[in-house]
């Protein structure tokens, strides 16, 4: 074994226990208020993750794109049964994070661990 993959699997933080904030992600919907404005249309996947803040290469996507706060999101690879697009919304079940609306700005599997998905979301853009 190379020693960083030993390393690594020292290291590795993500399980059941961490995975404790539930997170509901939508496709694009219309609101019906008066302003017009896009709200959360049908629900898409419903998973656990652990939410903590955006590293340093995310913050890099994230000033590109000119989003102010974020959050990074990592689930359990769901494979075919859903796939993130940029297009849809997230809402996590999270006192802190009630009244906001999260966009998916970036996605990727993680490379290190194969088994989970990570999803960078804005939340004012």
């Amino acid at each position: 074994m190379i020693k960083s993959e030993k390393t690594r699997k020292n290291t590795i933080k993500t399980n059941n226990g961490t995975m404790r904030t539930p997170v509901t992600f939508y496709g694009p919907g219309l609101d019906n208020s008066l302003d017009g404005r896009d709200g959360l249309g049908e629900k898409l996947y419903r998973a656990y993750a652990e939410v903590y803040n955006p590293s340093n290469k995310d913050r890099q996507v994230l000033t590109a794109k000119g989003v102010h706060r974020a959050v990074t999101v990592r689930i359990r690879d769901p494979l075919s049964s859903y796939q993130p697009e940029n297009k849809q919304l997230a809402k996590i079940d999270d006192l802190r994070y009630s009244d906001i609306d999260w966009q998916v700005v970036d996605f990727h599997p993680d490379f290190q661990d194969r088994q989970f998905l990570v999803i960078l979301l804005g939340g004012d853009q």
